[in-house]
């Protein structure tokens, strides 16, 4: 593991963000759930990726696409969730959360320890939950996520307001590119 995530990891533990308590997860091999969940994943990406990467188009800042998100992020992923089958739904979560809607359940937590000890950004990880199956897709970070998720002493001060305004409990500052971000969560019922 490469020290700044270990780092990331130690804070994490010391803050109570990661389980205290070990969580069981059941991970299965089901290329067909896997595929599925991928492609939701992807889905989601690509109903706000458009929109995002407009934003940051139009302000290299970031400012405007950090608005855009805030306001509109949450309400585009729920608009792509209607359009899945039956007995699907998708959400983001992350150890280091922004929003507290996304905050992570303890198996949520338990994958994503496992996918930063193996720091294996790009395969699917699937989890049989008993009802479901769970496909969690790895977020890592890119270099247009820097502008809001960066750095915060490098952050102009205008983004910086905004953060705080929008997520005062903001967890998601900090990262370097190439780190783990987050995990796109696809649950499907069997």
């Amino acid at each position: 593991m490469k020290k700044s995530t270990m780092l990331i990891a130690t804070a994490l533990l010391a803050t109570g963000v990661y389980a205290q308590e070990a969580t069981e997860v059941k991970y299965v091999q089901n290329v067909a759930i896997a595929k599925q969940g991928m492609a939701q994943a992807k889905g989601l990406i690509m109903s706000i990726k458009p929109a995002l990467m407009a934003a940051m188009k139009k302000d290299k800042s970031g400012i405007e696409a950090t608005m855009m998100c805030s306001q509109s992020a949450q309400e585009m992923g729920k608009s792509y969730a209607k359009t899945l089958p039956k007995g699907s739904s998708i959400r983001r979560t992350a150890l280091k959360y922004r929003n507290p809607n996304n905050k992570p359940d303890a198996t949520d937590v338990a994958v994503m320890e496992k996918i930063v000890a193996e720091g294996n950004f790009t395969k699917p990880f699937v989890v049989d939950m008993g009802e479901n199956f769970r496909v969690y897709k790895t977020l890592p970070t890119h270099k247009p996520c820097l502008a809001c998720h960066g750095d915060k002493e490098k952050m102009p001060e205008k983004m910086k307001e905004i953060l705080e305004k929008n997520y005062p409990a903001d967890l998601a500052t900090g990262f370097k590119e190439h780190e783990f971000r987050g995990v796109i969560v696809s649950t499907i019922e069997k």
